[in-house]
C-alpha cells in the first residue's frame, strides 16, 4: 500500500485524510448531505486526486455515523476509537478528548491512544452542533456569525435544556429585548454545561483537545475553559481527528497484513 485512507462520516460534514507512513499527504471535507456513501465517494475520489493514488493503491477505513453504508471502504471502525487514536497524533499524551459534533458529544478518556472511558450525549440534541445550529438560524445568523457574536463576551440564562422548549425560549428572550450576543453566549453556556455533565461521569485528566467541528470557535473552547477549570486545546487538524485515527488504523491493518 502506498496510502492510508480515514473517512469520517458524520451527521454534517464527511471529513477524509490520506496518510502515508509519514505525514498528512492531504485531506478533504464536504457536507455530509443526504447520502453518507455518494459524499464519502467523492472524498475519497478528491483525496486519490490531490495524490495522484489509485483506489488499488490505498486502504480505507471508515468511522463515524454513516460508516457502515460505505461499501468500498476496507473496515468500519467506532467514531470512539478513531477519535482517540486520532487525538493522540494531533496532540501526543492527551488524555481528555472533547468531541462536540452535529448529532452527539461525546467525552473520552485515554492513554497512548487507547480509550480508558467514554461518555456520550445522543439522546438529545441539546448539548450538540445542531443545537447551536438551530439556535443560531432563530436569530437570524449563519455559524461564522453566531462566532463572532461569542467575542461580546457577553451571556443570559436559558432556563430549558430540551433544544425544542429552548428554540421557544430563544423567541421569548428576542421579543424581550435580549441582543443576539447575550444569547448565544447562554446557548454556548447550556451546551458547555451538557459538556460538564459528561465529563463529570469520568476521571477526566490532562491535557485535554477539543475535537468535532465545532473545535475553531473560540468562544466555545474558552468557555469550555472556563467551566471545567482547566486548559483546553485545540488544532486546525482537531475536525479531522476522527478521520486520522480511521487513517492510522488502515495503517497498522495494513501492516498486519504483511
Amino acid at each position: 500500500m502506498k496510502g492510508y485512507v480515514g473517512i469520517d462520516c458524520g451527521s454534517a460534514a464527511c471529513k477524509g485524510i490520506l496518510l502515508d507512513e509519514h505525514r498528512i499527504l492531504c485531506h478533504s471535507i464536504k457536507p455530509t448531505g443526504w447520502s453518507p456513501r455518494t459524499t464519502a465517494k467523492e472524498v475519497l475520489d478528491e483525496l486519490l486526486s490531490k495524490s495522484a493514488l489509485s483506489e488499488a493503491e490505498v486502504r480505507i477505513t471508515a468511522t463515524g455515523y454513516g460508516r457502515i453504508g460505505i461499501g468500498f471502504a476496507h473496515r468500519a471502525v467506532t467514531e470512539i476509537t478513531c477519535h482517540a487514536r486520532g487525538a493522540e497524533y494531533i496532540l501526543p499524551g492527551v488524555h481528555t478528548v472533547i468531541d462536540i459534533g452535529g448529532q452527539d458529544s461525546k467525552v473520552i478518556s485515554e492513554k497512548d491512544g487507547k480509550v480508558t472511558g467514554f461518555q456520550m450525549n445522543d439522546k438529545c440534541a441539546a448539548g450538540t452542533g445542531r443545537f447551536l445550529e438551530m439556535s443560531a438560524h432563530r436569530m437570524g445568523l449563519d455559524m461564522g456569525e453566531f462566532a463572532e457574536c461569542l467575542e461580546a463576551g457577553k451571556s443570559c440564562s436559558l432556563n430549558s435544556m430540551c433544544a425544542v422548549f429552548a428554540d421557544s425560549e430563544i423567541v421569548s428572550l428576542l421579543a424581550a429585548g435580549k441582543s443576539r450576543e447575550e444569547i448565544a453566549g447562554g446557548v454556548v453556556h447550556a451546551v458547555v454545561a451538557r459538556t460538564a455533565v459528561l465529563t463529570g461521569k469520568l476521571e477526566m485528566d490532562t491535557p485535554v483537545l477539543l475535537t468535532g467541528g465545532l473545535s475553531d470557535m473560540e468562544g466555545l473552547r474558552s468557555t469550555l475553559e472556563e467551566k471545567l477549570a482547566c486548559r483546553v486545546q485545540t488544532s486546525p487538524w482537531s475536525r479531522y481527528a476522527g478521520a486520522i485515527g480511521a487513517a492510522l488504523i488502515s495503517m497498522s491493518d495494513s501492516t498486519a497484513l504483511i
